[in-house]
């Protein structure tokens, strides 16, 4: 008996042994401060990965700020992203220890995403190498401050290279150098307006050149260049072209079809007499031809709606001289057809990305039409009414959408509700630190974000994530806006169209066409090309942010997400031969107490055998 407690025993501490977590370590590059001054410094990073149900722990000395543990949360969502794996199996563990204070900010938020897929690969990272970058959607690397103090710090601490995003921004001239960018939107006009303006600057942070450093500085911009330096494993990466599929182009001609053949009716009835409307209107027709031309039937549509709204603004003034009652009828039977369409869309049973996508897109018109109409018969003008009907028009042609075939995913009211609240969470996290370097800017975000609220609250879980999105692409664009200045804002859009066109790749490869992603990324390549760079970037991210919606939501059919935690987590391996050692053992010693136990029945037949 008291070999087989040892026995026991031992295959316990054993089982212990062979379940415990493997530490990932990666060093990070901070911006310390000492009363009024900075300056760089280092601080280790640990992290461990155990079989759990998706919690985030972060220990932090000295403590952190709140846009560090934001950053912590939001580089464990890329890297799994990256990785296409279902991390909610899992608990991360981040420890983080550093000298002194360091500064709040997410610039160790690239650092921790390539930590955390070392952790989930089992990858051997290199001690030669540091980097200082934010994560940002779509995997790429973001601007940061105080890059010669960090790169100053890691020279210091014997490191041979450092990464470092292409755009930075001095954080102590912060208010002085940066852009100032503001967003606001015109329904009326389907119009995003820009707001810029820049206060020159003469005293900075001295450049990298003028630092005169020995370290090797290198740039980069996603996360495929910066695992390149810091780990010889190959990762797949998404290039090639987008493979449009046949049906989305085929109604999304349809689409902007129906919309040309209305404005460009009107405009052979209606005769433009304010200046600028016809200068307006030789702009749109002249990009319609353009976009028509190239196939782009998604800015085709943007351009012909803009256009039937300029055309039948002019044409219900001019209706409503000649007879006012007439405007009231109208007014009557729009109202009519968008409560009767938007009663049939909520009877709708969703059941793929493509469906999910559509009901945002036609819901989004009708809700604007509502809002156009909700002014009442007696005092909306001939503006909000053409509005509302060119709107609901554009829902009905978008209609289309939900006839578009598409990989099955889980859309039932407790999926949209996890969606909606996990986007909310990053977009609150998002704002908040914006709100730190930007707080006035931010109106536009947080005018976003409560409608997404509105929305939870009345649990249309479809269009919180929709506005959740779109609050977070705008805090995101306003965060880019601290670096840029005009020189780097052709260079920063086409990065952004870059990332872009590798997340819709990787999204095809997983069996998803994201409609509202790759009509955004049409329209701001559009945008790019005809030399508004600053609109690209808008609508590059939300792009961005609507391009992968599907990783919020369950696929149906055979749940393969437990292989992929074996074949990536270290801790299930050692767990699976933890438990498969356990059972030799237990085996073993069963097999051992039967013997003996017939071994001692056959002897005591023997002994009791009579003589003869």
């Amino acid at each position: 008996m008291k070999k087989q407690a040892f026995l026991l025993v031992l295959m316990a501490l054993l089982s212990l042994v062979l379940v415990s977590a493997k530490s990932y370590h990666m060093t990070l590059l901070t911006v310390g401060e000492m009363g009024n001054e900075t300056f760089g410094g280092t601080a280790d990073a640990y992290l461990q990965v155990k079989y759990g149900t998706g919690r985030i722990f972060l220990d932090s000395f000295p403590l952190t700020k709140i846009d560090t543990q934001i950053s912590t949360r939001y580089a464990n969502e890329i890297a799994c992203d990256y990785l296409d794996m279902d991390c909610s199996h899992y608990d991360f563990f981040y420890t983080i220890r550093a000298d002194s204070a360091i500064v709040g900010g997410p610039s160790a938020s690239g650092s921790l995403t390539i930590l955390t897929i070392a952790a989930l690969k089992n990858l051997h990272l290199r001690n030669d190498t540091v980097m200082t970058g934010t994560i940002n959607s779509g995997g790429s690397i973001g601007p940061v401050g105080g890059i010669v103090k960090k790169s100053t710090a890691a020279q210091k601490a014997g490191f041979e290279r450092v990464l470092i995003p292409i755009l930075s921004f001095n954080i102590e001239e912060i208010n002085k150098t940066r852009l100032n960018l503001s967003l606001s939107y015109n329904n009326i006009t389907n119009d995003t307006i820009i707001n810029i303006s820049r206060v020159n600057v003469t005293d900075k942070e001295p450049t990298l050149e003028e630092a005169n450093l020995s370290i090797e500085v290198i740039k980069v911009s996603n996360v495929e260049e910066a695992l390149a330096y810091f780990t010889d494993a190959a990762m797949k990466q998404a290039d090639g072209n987008i493979s449009i599929p046949s049906d989305y182009t085929d109604i999304m001609k349809n689409v902007s079809k129906s919309l040309c053949s209305r404005a460009l009716d009107l405009s052979k009835r209606i005769k433009l007499a304010d200046e600028s409307d016809i200068n307006k209107s030789d702009m749109f027709i002249s990009n319609i031809n353009k976009t028509l031309e190239n196939q782009e039937y998604y800015s085709a549509a943007s351009y012909c709606f803009s256009f039937g709204v300029l055309l039948r603004k002019a044409h219900l003034k001019e209706l409503n001289n000649e007879s006012p009652e007439k405007i009231d009828e109208i007014y009557e039977v729009t109202k009519k057809a968008v409560e009767d369409f938007d009663k049939s869309l909520e009877s709708i049973n969703l059941t793929t990305l493509q469906g999910l996508e559509t009901y945002i897109i036609v819901k989004e018109r009708l809700l604007e039409a509502e809002e156009s109409l909700s002014i009442g018969k007696e005092n909306i003008s001939s503006d909000e009414l053409a509005y509302a009907i060119e709107r609901y028009y554009s829902g009905v042609y978008w209609s289309n959408f939900f006839n578009m075939k598409g990989a099955k995913i889980q859309l039932n009211k407790e999926y949209l509700k996890q969606a909606c609240y996990k986007k909310l969470s990053e977009a609150d996290e998002r704002i908040n630190y914006a709100g730190i370097y930007i707080p006035i800017e931010l109106q536009s975000a947080k005018e976003t974000i409560n409608q997404a609220y509105a929305f939870a609250a009345k649990e249309n879980y479809k269009m919180c994530l929709f506005k959740a999105s779109f609050a977070k692409a705008e805090s995101n664009l306003l965060l880019s806006s601290i670096s840029i200045g005009s020189e780097h804002v052709d260079e920063l859009a086409d990065e952004k169209l870059k990332a872009v066109k590798k997340l819709i790749i990787k999204e095809e490869s997983r069996g998803f066409f994201p409609i509202m992603g790759y009509s955004y990324y049409e329209y701001a390549n559009s945008l790019n090309e005809n030399g508004d760079a600053f609109s690209s970037l808008i609508f590059s991210e939300y792009a961005l942010e609507l391009g992968n919606i599907e990783i919020y939501f369950p696929k149906k059919g055979f749940d393969v997400s437990w292989i992929l935690a074996a074949r990536s987590n270290a801790y299930l391996v050692m767990l699976f031969v933890s438990a498969l050692v356990m059972g030799i053992i237990i085996g073993v010693i069963l097999s051992a107490m039967i013997m003996n136990k017939k071994k001692q029945k056959k002897m005591f037949k023997i002994k009791r055998k009579p003589r003869k």
